[in-house]
This record gives structure tokens, C-alpha cells and sequence, in this order.
């Protein structure tokens, strides 16, 4: 099956589909880095940076799959109260919202066979959703909805999000994954990354590095949020955001998750590479966006078994 990924961010769809058998022929988005980091990683890829509201589809080639993770920060629950502080934020989350409709478009010109669109649980909140989704049941999709937890198809990580599939024929069914969720512990790197003693954190971060510890033992994650908690490392990691806010501590020392085990919460294979010298918050934004990859290869390959 051949498919084509907007919004593509990373590459965490197009590796997923790629694992499910599909051949991702042309990737977009608007940001030079990530279209950058996927195509290093998916060099049989055509790739188009851009502002995909303003694309020409007709141009695009022939496939069979739309995929799609248009911008989630219009919509989520972290928006909410930047969206209320000022009418530019506000004006800048509608314009996020409205790349929505770039799918619509597509899929209208080029009438693919199946579609799949990820985003917040939030996104079915918008005011204009109804509208959105009756747009591609108009065009001959039979649409439904699935909310994934990512952890339970491989992902050492309780991310939950949106999954939307349309398909032409009878409505789509996402079979139960039956493996366990898998724990946060192997992906650390004991031996890797900048360790700095826990005595000389900030008097915030000491205090929910002790509670942690007290509650869960020497070693544990932890999270840069106030009252956080803790993480077991026999348990996935928590939701992993744009922002560089996790930490494993190791009795009396501690350190940010290394970038590779930023990947790894994620469920990109050891192999991604991205540029070296992109910055640390540019590599952690882009992996904090992306798309697991085994949830897209569940998906993907369910899609191609029922197609």
C-alpha cells in the first residue's frame, strides 16, 4: 500500500507505516528541521517543506493511504490557558486548528482508499469538529474513532491519544494489542548523559526528587511539575510533551533523560538518527510531537489487512 504523510513531523507515522509493509512516497511539513530528520531517516521518501493549507494536491503522487498528525496545540488540554491570556495566542491556536482542514482538502483532490488523522483527545472538542468530520463522510468515508494508549502496543509510555480512521468500505475495527505495557527501566542508559549530585538542585526539585525516592525507592523518574510524584522504572514513562522535563534519579545523583531515551519513550527504533547539531529542545520538541511509531505500525497494518 502506498501512502503519503502530512504534517509528518519526525517520521514517527512514516516509520510506523513502513514496519506495517506500506511505502510512504511523499512526506510534508512545514518545520526545515523535522523534514530534515525524516528524511535522513526515510531517504526513499519525497519530501516537500511547506505550509500544507497552501498545497497543491494535484501534483502529489498516486497512494493509497492518507496519513496525517495535523498541529494538536490548538486543541490541548496545555493550551488551555495560554489560549485565554491574549488575542494573539488565541488568533495563533485558530490558525493551528485550521490545518485540519489541509486533510480534508486532500483527500477530497486525490480520494485515497483509507485515511488515518492523530491528534489530542481534545481535538474532538473543537467547535468546527462535527463540520470536519461530516467534510470526509461527504467525500465516502466511514469514519470512527479510537482512543490509544500507546503503552499497549509496545511503548514504554502511558501516552493516550486520538486515532481517526476512514475507510470506505465497512467501519474499522483497531484489534486489542495483548501484550503488556512495557516498563520505562531497560531504555535508561546507566552509564550515559551529565549526572549532577541531587544535593545541588534547586530546593524544588529536592524536594520531589526525596518524595519520589521515599515513595518508590533509589532509583525512579521524575518530573519537572510541580507536587509531581514520581515514576517506578517497572512502569512506562508518563506522557512525553514537547518540553524537557524528565529526570532519572539514581540515588544521590541525577540527570535529564538522555535524547536517546527520549526516542525510546517514544518507540523510535535506535537507529533515528537527527542532526547533531540541532539543539536539545529542538530534538526533544520534535520527539515530543511525533507519533509513537508502534501505534501507527498497528494501525497501518490492520489497515492493510482489511483493505
Amino acid at each position: 500500500m502506498r501512502a503519503i504523510d502530512l504534517f509528518a513531523g519526525f517520521g514517527g507515522m512514516t516509520e510506523g507505516a513502513t514496519q506495517a509493509g506500506a511505502r510512504v512516497v511523499w512526506a510534508a511539513n512545514h518545520w526545515a528541521l523535522a523534514v530534515d530528520v525524516h528524511a535522513a531517516n526515510h531517504p526513499d521518501t519525497a519530501h516537500a517543506c511547506q505550509d500544507l493549507r497552501q498545497a497543491d494536491w494535484s501534483r502529489l503522487p498516486r497512494f493509497d493511504l492518507l496519513l496525517a498528525a495535523p498541529a494538536c496545540q490548538g486543541h490541548s488540554e496545555a493550551a488551555q490557558p495560554a489560549r485565554a491570556s491574549s488575542e494573539d495566542v488565541r488568533k495563533r491556536h485558530d490558525g493551528m486548528r485550521s490545518t485540519a482542514w489541509a486533510v480534508v482538502d486532500c483527500a477530497d483532490v486525490c480520494e485515497p482508499r483509507a485515511l488515518v488523522v492523530e491528534n489530542v483527545p481534545e481535538f474532538r472538542e473543537w467547535r468546527l469538529y462535527p463540520e470536519w468530520r461530516a467534510a470526509l463522510e461527504r467525500i465516502g468515508f466511514r469514519m470512527t474513532e479510537h482512543i490509544v494508549v500507546a503503552a499497549d502496543h509496545g511503548v514504554p509510555q502511558l501516552r493516550e491519544r486520538l486515532f481517526i480512521v476512514g475507510t470506505r468500505r465497512r467501519p474499522f475495527g483497531l484489534p486489542l494489542s495483548a501484550q503488556g505495557r512495557p516498563a520505562f527501566g531497560p531504555c535508561i542508559e546507566w552509564d550515559a548523559g551529565a549526572w549532577r549530585p541531587t544535593h545541588a538542585a534547586s530546593p524544588g526539585a529536592r524536594e520531589r526528587i526525596s518524595a519520589a525516592q521515599t515513595r518508590l525507592g533509589p532509583r525512579c523518574l521524575v518530573q519537572h511539575t510541580t507536587g509531581h510524584r514520581g515514576v517506578p522504572l517497572h512502569e512506562p514513562i508518563r506522557t512525553v510533551t514537547t518540553k524537557d522535563q524528565w529526570i532519572v534519579v539514581d540515588g544521590p545523583r541525577y540527570r535529564p533523560l538522555t535524547l536517546r531515551e527520549y526516542a525510546r519513550a517514544m518507540g523510535f527504533p535506535d537507529r533515528y538518527t537527527w542532526p547533531a547539531s540541532a539543539s536539545r529542545s529542538d530534538v526533544v520538541k520534535g520527539l515530543g510531537n511525533a507519533v509513537a511509531p508502534p501505534v501507527a505500525r498497528d494501525l497501518v497494518r490492520a489497515i492493510c489487512e482489511a483493505a
